[in-house]
């Protein structure tokens, strides 16, 4: 299936990027004005927050790469890559995840662009997870995708993700909390996944999961 991103969705992926760039760039650059202020005055504190913001910055940008760029369709690209990239997407942050070891080897040749999509669909369980919680990330039972699952005290769908996640929001509509989910879907179509959805708001819990 061909899915045509229009201007808007382009602009506000865009601005996302920017956006979720800004605060560790920002602080990369707060730490070198220090030290050129203060020299070997500015100690290890400087360092050390030029170091970290370096890392949340290359984590980020390695995870765009993969979920909106060209590179989430490498033939090369395997679980393990996945799985490493969004490890580091949640270092900078309160959720934590866990893989089942059977990921690893489960799928040595998915359908093309199977692994760029995974990779949204968990961008988008973390997204659902605000403040601390966790995501378990299993092979599918049917065996031929994988489940994410979110849990915590704040864990559900923002207002909009599902309608977005579907396809269903006018364009005119998205901002930038509902475009993630949207483009996670249009992917999934384009790639001709199927994504399923479910939320217990009440036990804190949301269930995704991508097929082919």
């Amino acid at each position: 299936m061909s899915v045509e991103l229009s201007p808007r969705v382009l602009e506000l992926i865009s601005s996302r990027i920017c956006h979720d760039l800004v605060s560790p760039v920002g602080a990369i650059s707060n730490g070198v004005e220090l030290l050129e202020e203060m020299g070997e005055e500015a100690g290890d504190e400087a360092i050390a927050l030029v170091s970290t913001s370096a890392q949340q910055a290359s984590h980020r940008l390695k995870c765009f790469r993969l979920a909106y760029g060209a590179a989430g369709t490498d033939k090369n690209l395997g679980f393990r890559d996945i799985k490493g990239v969004f490890a580091g997407w949640l270092t900078s942050g309160h959720v934590q995840c866990e893989f089942d070891p059977a990921l690893d080897t489960k799928f040595s040749m998915p359908p093309r662009g199977f692994f760029k999509c995974a990779l949204n669909l968990m961008m988008f369980a973390e997204e659902c997870n605000r403040g601390e919680g966790k995501i378990f990330i299993a092979p599918a039972d049917e065996g031929n995708g994988i489940k994410v699952a979110a849990t915590g005290k704040n864990v559900a769908f923002r207002e909009g993700a599902e309608a977005a996640l579907e396809g269903k929001t006018p364009v005119d509509d998205l901002d930038a909390r509902s475009v993630h989910a949207y483009i996670t879907g249009r992917f999934a179509a384009h790639f001709g996944f199927n994504v399923e959805h479910k939320s217990q708001q009440d036990f804190g819990r949301v269930e995704l999961k991508i097929s082919f």
